[in-house]
């Protein structure tokens, strides 16, 4: 039988990483993963793969800035269950905006990700993705960003 509240859970706790990590909430984020977390986003220009909560946290402080920001949504999730442990694989479609490089970056992944509840709660054990689409484009004079989600 399937673990619908398991399931759910799980949802909200991918909705509120994509959250925290376009807004920069690293406290709040943390909160998302286990300690030993693991991480590994693989793309064409890409491959970065991290251990540990402090190794975790590095890399998104370095990613995500005022300078750097984005969103991430993740679609059509494929959960299962097995007792206290989950996996599930999701749909990325993201939009960064590098300023520092002065690029766009659009594109699509699907996430592989491992959960386990630790004191009733799903955390993320493991999570990595492989870049399916990404397509890079030079910023110009005309186009104007008006709100920046990071506030450091």
């Amino acid at each position: 039988m399937l673990d619908l509240e398991a399931i759910e859970l799980i949802k909200q706790l991918k909705s509120r990483y994509f959250r925290f990590m376009d807004t920069a909430n690293f406290a709040e984020l943390k909160a998302v993963f286990t300690d030993d977390a693991g991480i590994h986003y693989r793309g064409p220009n890409h491959d970065n793969k991290r251990q540990g909560w402090a190794d975790i946290e590095a890399f998104f402080r370095e990613t995500f800035t005022d300078k750097q920001f984005g969103f991430h949504t993740g679609h059509h999730p494929e959960i299962t269950v097995d007792g206290d442990t989950a996996t599930g694989i999701w749909y990325l479609h993201d939009k960064f905006i590098s300023l520092k490089y002065n690029v766009t970056i659009e594109g699509t992944a699907l996430y592989h990700d491992q959960y386990v509840k630790v004191d009733g709660e799903w955390k993320i054990a493991f999570s990595e993705y492989d870049r399916l689409f990404e397509e890079i484009t030079q910023r110009n004079d005309t186009m104007t960003i008006t709100s920046i989600p990071v506030k450091l």
